[in-house]
């Protein structure tokens, strides 16, 4: 009974709450979306979900989202009583990439931590009149990143990229992997009359990926080569090149005493894990200051981005836990979401994080945090663990005059 609550004591669980929850940062994957390009037989005219087009939100998309938000509201408002029953503008702060798809799944997302409620005055939230506005529906707004934002999404022209992604190509680890991507290519290529390019054709797998799902039983009646073994393989092909793509080796990654890895890193994850550990080391200086903090993040608890999966993989990688995305291709699960979150010792003002994830649309928020290396186990990681990565894959001395570096 003594060691259990010495554990208990150590955690923050009893002993009056010691420790603190101050801050909470998150970034999740949209929800569900069409096909973003034309492959036959499926073309941009069949794509008539959520508004129709390519890449658009579907209607699934939008409730799997919608569901995240009622996860987030039910940790976060009902369980730890930690954000309003209703939103409060100071409270919550919700970026997004400049695409129809990550937009509406914040919106979607927010329409779930905060639905139309008693909670919600009318004439203060929202607007009394009668049989013109649903009672209790109050719009949360969604910041669309700029061109000066596009780093932490890697949206950004990066030169310096491109000549890794060729570096790469000379690692061991990596060789026999692209190759395995070539032969497929070639054997799906000719199926598409592809005369050109044929070893850099890529975009079918993900492709095949969205009409399956809509268009399953076209695609058997049209394409007579077309077999799940076929798909299957298009997806676990490409896996471990995705993981290239953000940094993610198995082995050394040394090239003529450059390590690609870190360097893969640093222009694709550098940028948020920085903003992340800035803001959060700024909220636990606030939250120190106490009352003589007037910035904007005295009363901010919640700071989130609408990504895509690369980006939110790319996080995974520099956080050493990739392999918890669990997918067939690799990457992050449509509505998979990462969330960081920042505690205090208000005794000791000793600072610590804590890293969540939910994996896909089914599941709900697991801590991980035990998963992460640089945490060495403890439930509760030392904040000074996410500023040594932050300081080790910050883009120096920034990240425009990093990319435009050559090797």
């Amino acid at each position: 009974m003594l060691k259990v609550f010495s554990i208990c004591l150590v955690l923050g669980y009893v002993a009056g709450q010691t420790v603190k929850l101050e801050f909470v940062q998150s970034m999740w994957r949209h929800g569900e979306r069409a096909s973003q390009i034309d492959l036959y037989p499926i073309y941009e005219k069949d794509w008539i979900y959520g508004g129709g087009g390519l890449g658009e939100l579907t209607a699934i998309g939008m409730g799997e989202m919608n569901e995240l938000g009622r996860i987030i509201r039910q940790r976060y408002v009902n369980s730890l009583n930690f954000l309003k029953p209703k939103y409060a503008s100071r409270e919550v702060y919700v970026r997004s990439t400049d695409f129809n798809r990550t937009i509406i799944s914040a919106m979607s997302l927010l329409y779930g931590v905060f639905p139309p409620s008693l909670y919600d005055i009318p004439n203060v939230d929202y607007p009394f009149t009668p049989f013109k506005w649903q009672p209790g529906l109050t719009f949360v707004p969604v910041h669309v990143d700029g061109p000066n934002q596009c780093a932490a999404s890697q949206n950004c022209p990066c030169p310096r990229y491109d000549l890794l992604q060729a570096r790469m190509l000379a690692l061991p680890e990596v060789l026999p992997k692209f190759q395995q991507v070539v032969l497929l290519n070639r054997q799906v290529g000719p199926y598409y009359n592809m005369t050109s390019g044929i070893d850099t054709f890529y975009t079918y797998p993900d492709t095949w990926k969205c009409q399956r799902a809509y268009f399953n039983d076209t695609m058997y009646a049209k394409l007579p080569w077309y077999n799940e073994e076929l798909y299957y393989k298009s997806q676990t092909v490409y896996a471990p090149v995705k993981g290239f793509l953000e940094g993610n080796f198995e082995n050394s990654a040394i090239s003529n005493g450059l390590d690609v890895a870190l360097e893969m890193k640093k222009v694709r994850a550098g940028v948020i894990i920085n903003e992340l550990y800035t803001r959060a080391s700024e909220k636990f200086d606030c939250a120190d200051l106490g009352q003589n903090c007037t910035g904007y993040l005295k009363q901010l608890k919640f700071y989130g981005y609408s990504i895509h999966d690369n980006n939110v993989y790319a996080v995974l990688v520099a956080l050493g836990i990739p392999h918890i995305a669990d997918t067939i291709d690799g990457w992050p699960a449509y509505a998979a979401g990462i969330f960081l979150e920042f505690h205090r010792n208000t005794q000791t003002s000793a600072r610590f994080f804590k890293v969540l994830y939910r994996s896909n649309a089914d599941s709900g928020i697991a801590d991980v945090t035990t998963q992460v290396p640089m945490c060495n186990g403890a439930a509760l990681c030392p904040f000074s663990a996410l500023q040594t990565l932050a300081e080790t894959i910050r883009p120096l001395p920034d990240i425009t005059t990093l990319c435009n570096t050559a090797l």
